[in-house]
């Protein structure tokens, strides 16, 4: 899982360093280097004498806890292991509070681009380039969303029934917990959201966070998908909730400038293909009904924004300071802007 690390953190805790060395069958010495991207858990490149591997590991200031529990972490990459859907291979799992650095999980590292608003220098310099991405993406997805999760243990991993139901009463009470300004669509958006909701479909395993930079696509000139990460949010509901996110990031038809613009920036090519396009490839592939499309992409936006402005509470009171979480006042009312667009209501 290979983003780019930045420089090394201080020397591996020799308690730490013995229980790695048990759990993994490596003698160590072990070094570990932060791995850049994300904003959520920390990610590190975890370094053996025999091996690599990666760590996750909560963040200092967890806006969520729950969205920050290990072993539901690894409890999907168990499941998933095996089957056909690229995904980092399970390893270890440590919640022991004696053992420094815990509670953690290790797993297989991945070779692969995370990529968000530049074409990789090993891809082909071709319009067809960025097609290839967004196609790599989306096989992905459909080949997730296809995984029959109760025959891979996921019973009780997440409560499926009413999913949808919950959804604007979940994220408006999230919000309310953090809220510190006026952020105009957002109460609009959530009264649209349950006057328009489509009937429940099918429940399957959703990522809970699908974005490009959260699928490592192989080196060139290959382009295949090769890993999907960043697990934290999964469950089980209602996985049309990845699509919607993944097309709301889409495209070159968003307002200028988009939310999060390096989040799929890339798919602001010319040569990209259509949301369109992208949601049949994935209809075909799933066997999933893509009639309701627009609303699953307002929901995940307006969902988005009520998360991420927990950052922005945090970086007004002073107790998250990242570029990042300063960017968020401007980023979280044009997350709802679009969403509202999304909606009609705008």
């Amino acid at each position: 899982m290979t983003r780019q690390t930045s420089d090394p953190t201080p020397a591996v805790p020799a308690p730490l360093a013995a229980w790695l060395a048990d759990a993994l069958g490596d003698p160590g010495p072990f070094t570990l280097e932060p791995l850049t991207g994300g904003n959520s858990n920390e990610t590190l490149l975890l370094r053996g004498r025999d091996g690599r591997w990666v760590m996750r590991r909560p963040p200092a200031a967890a806006i969520a806890p729950s969205a920050h529990n290990m072993e539901r972490e690894h409890r999907i990459l168990v499941a998933l292991d095996g089957v056909d859907v690229p995904a980092p291979a399970p390893g270890v799992v440590c919640a022991d509070p004696d053992v420094p650095g815990a509670p953690f999980l290790v797993m297989e590292a991945v070779d692969g681009h995370a990529i968000t608003d530049e074409v990789p220098d090993d891809y082909p310099d071709e319009p067809g380039t960025v097609a290839a991405i967004g196609h790599a993406a989306i096989d992905a997805l459909a080949a997730l969303h296809r995984v029959p999760w109760r025959e891979r243990g996921l019973d009780g991993f997440g409560r499926h029934e009413g999913f949808l139901e919950r959804q604007v009463p979940r994220w408006s009470g999230q919000l309310e917990r953090y809220r510190h300004r006026d952020l105009p669509y957002f109460d609009e958006i959530g009264a649209w959201l349950d006057a328009h909701r489509p009937p429940d479909g099918e429940p399957g395993i959703l990522h809970g966070d699908f974005h490009l930079d959260n699928v490592l696509l192989t080196p060139g000139p290959r382009i295949a998908p090769a890993a999907i990460i960043d697990w934290e949010m999964a469950t089980i509901g209602d996985p049309l909730l990845d699509l919607g996110l993944f097309l709301a990031f889409w495209g070159a038809d968003r307002p200028d400038p988009p939310a999060m613009p390096h989040v799929q920036g890339v798919s602001r090519s010319p040569h990209a293909p259509s949301r369109a396009a992208l949601a049949e490839r994935y209809a075909e592939r799933s066997g999933r009904s893509v009639e309701h499309v627009d609303w699953y992409m307002t929901l995940a936006f307006w969902k988005l924004a009520a998360i991420v402005e927990g950052a922005h509470a945090q970086y007004v009171t002073g107790e998250l300071t990242t570029p990042y979480a300063a960017r968020l006042e401007h980023d979280v009312p044009r997350l709802l802007r679009e969403a509202a667009g999304f909606a009609g209501i705008a």
